[in-house]
């Protein structure tokens, strides 16, 4: 089974836009007009959708935790998937805002100079950004934006022919993969030094995101090539599995060890990943995560107050969710 993991699929102000059409943007063939169209709000959560401006793609897959301060940050990509190391052609970070009535947007471009494609992952409260762009030869790198700058960062292992970089704390450290020739291993960068790992007997290991206390998520092939999720905290890995699923991918994680994830109920969906949900798995027990109406709907990130990031499919196309959790009454 090979494809591409959803986190490397998956200036402008939009301000005072009602939550009720929340920025969808659809073209009307017969009159050239778009119509703005929302996801339909689910008992536990209410969906907004995230609209880059001029792009018909919006991919969400960042949030800072909110752990030092109220304000949501949010990264991602844009771009149709094109062909290539990741299918996207910049990156985007975007300032979320919300009343009872309206949502205040605010973008802007996040984008490694001279890269042939790119996109940003992860975001901490200090607004320090990391994500992975592609050189003209179309090798991987990652990247840490901080101040204004972009720093290069690349593993030093022996053999490595790509680095991305996915997640990244309050105290600095990143997380992603890199590649060789043949297969793919998690990494950790803290205070310069890397630091590479494997989930045990595993075939190939991707870090999606870490917490503020360290505790990283991301999946695994096991030898018969089927994808697990998997914590490691201080040193002890932890398989994630939905029930009855076929695969199942974790992607994020809050201070609280909620975690976040998507997961396939059949072997096609496994084989062609069209079809895939989302998974909140919080104290132990798993609840899904899915947009009314979608063919998919992938949870990429979640922050201290249970705000999720992610992407979605319907008949429209691919586009960026917030999922933001409903007040329950007392």
């Amino acid at each position: 089974m090979t494809r591409r993991p959803i986190v490397l699929l998956l200036l402008a102000t939009v301000v005072g836009v009602p939550r009720a059409v929340a920025q969808r943007r659809q073209v009307d063939v017969r009159s050239g007009f778009t119509k703005e169209i929302a996801p339909e709000s689910s008992p536990a959560y209410t969906f907004d959708v995230l609209d880059y401006p001029g792009t018909f793609y919006t991919n969400g897959f960042g949030i800072n935790s909110g752990a030092a301060t109220a304000e949501i940050e949010l990264v991602g990509g844009i771009g149709d998937q094109s062909p290539g190391p990741l299918g996207f052609n910049g990156g985007f970070q975007v300032k979320y805002a919300a009343t009872k009535s309206t949502t205040t947007e605010t973008y802007q471009a996040v984008n490694y100079a001279g890269a042939a494609q790119q996109a940003a992952y992860g975001v901490n409260d200090s607004g320090e950004i990391v994500g992975t762009y592609s050189d003209s030869l179309a090798v991987l790198h990652g990247y840490l934006q901080s101040g204004g700058s972009f720093i290069n960062l690349d593993v030093p292992f022996s053999g490595a022919t790509g680095t991305n970089a996915v997640g990244i704390n309050n105290s600095g450290e990143i997380v992603g993969y890199w590649l060789n020739a043949t297969t793919g291993y998690g990494f950790e960068l803290i205070s310069g030094t890397y630091t590479s790992f494997n989930y045990p007997a595993a075939t190939f290991t991707i870090a999606t995101a870490v917490n503020n206390h360290g505790d990283i998520v991301g999946y695994y092939s096991d030898t018969s090539g089927v994808y697990h999720g998997f914590l490691l905290s201080r040193g002890i890995y932890t398989s994630i599995d939905e029930p009855g699923a076929t695969m199942t991918e974790a992607n994020g994680i809050n201070d609280a060890g909620d975690i976040v994830g998507i997961y396939c109920s059949t072997t096609e969906c496994a084989d062609n990943f069209l079809t895939f949900q989302g998974f909140l798995l919080s104290a132990g027990t798993f609840t899904e995560i899915a947009i009314p109406n979608a063919k998919a709907t992938g949870p990429v990130n979640i922050n201290n107050n249970g705000v999720i990031v992610g992407v979605f499919h319907d008949s429209v196309g691919r586009q960026a969710f917030l999922a933001t959790p409903k007040r329950q009454p007392n």
